[in-house]
């Protein structure tokens, strides 16, 4: 099992959160038990150029075949993913906005659904596949993928707004301020603000917040299994207990304790 997150060359950290790299093969084992992938407030690029991965999507309820490359936008639903045999993902994961404005990809008709990227991007996506299915080592996977985006990022000639530097507070200070004071920071009116905001990121501020605040939760007690789900809760910023169980059985389907034992059920038959 190899994970590692990798952090964007200069030119593209205003569009670009993070990158991800992850191979786990298990060619001859146990068949890997489905990962949840609940709501997360990240809108990426996935790269699968090796085997065929599968999801089982809550909202539509049924199984979907995933391309070798997907941008998934706006997402409010959770999807269970179901890997190859020999899993290998390049994913991009960009800051609130930065899909937008980086591929002009139409957010708002992505809610609650993901694209096969050569439909927007075209031949290249294809020629990536090819070269990351052949490539063994992982840095040079990642360059090939970040060449890319920064000649997406050198054909950009619109300049940046205030808006768009105010869209990544959200991440990290979802409960400090009001759309009120945001706009205010981007020089806009509040409708102005939620308007420009559904355009770059898909979903109204107040769903996005929620979002967000969810997927602190759930990451918070992964990483920190000994906290009790009402510290969990009240860390990040709910009122109580059920307030949390609300929006786990609203963006998961179930319970705070089901989704964990989910999540670490894939965890150790990956061999992480």
């Amino acid at each position: 099992m190899f994970l590692r997150f990798y952090q964007p060359v200069e030119p593209l950290r205003s569009y670009v959160q993070y990158y991800m790299v992850a191979h786990v093969r298990c060619d001859g084992a146990p068949e890997l038990a489905m990962k949840p992938m609940p709501p997360a407030p990240q809108q990426c690029l996935y790269f699968y150029p090796r085997g065929q991965m599968h999801t089982f999507h809550y909202g539509q309820n049924r199984e979907i075949a995933v391309p070798r490359s997907i941008i998934v936008g706006p997402q409010a639903t959770r999807v269970d993913l179901r890997f190859a045999p020999d899993h290998l993902m390049v994913c991009v994961a960009f800051w609130p906005g930065g899909l937008h404005r980086l591929l002009q990809a139409p957010v708002q008709e992505l809610f609650d659904f993901s694209l096969d990227s050569s439909l927007l991007l075209g031949r290249a996506i294809e020629e990536i596949n090819e070269q990351l299915a052949e490539l063994t080592d992982y840095s040079t996977m990642l360059a090939v993928v970040e060449n890319f985006l920064l000649r997406l990022a050198r054909g950009i000639r619109r300049p940046a707004r205030p808006l768009d530097a105010v869209l990544p507070l959200l991440l990290t200070h979802y409960t400090n301020y009001t759309v009120e004071q945001l706009a205010h920071e981007a020089c806009l009116s509040p409708r102005q603000f939620e308007r420009n905001f559904m355009e770059r990121v898909g979903m109204t501020p107040k769903l996005y917040s929620r979002i967000v605040r969810f997927d602190r939760a759930f990451r918070l007690k992964e990483r920190q299994p000994a906290l009790d789900w009402l510290t969990v809760a009240l860390q990040c910023g709910y009122f109580d207990y059920p307030h949390l169980v609300r929006d786990f059985k609203a963006f998961s389907t179930v319970t705070p304790p089901l989704l964990l034992a989910a999540e670490q059920a894939h965890t150790r038959t990956a061999g992480m």
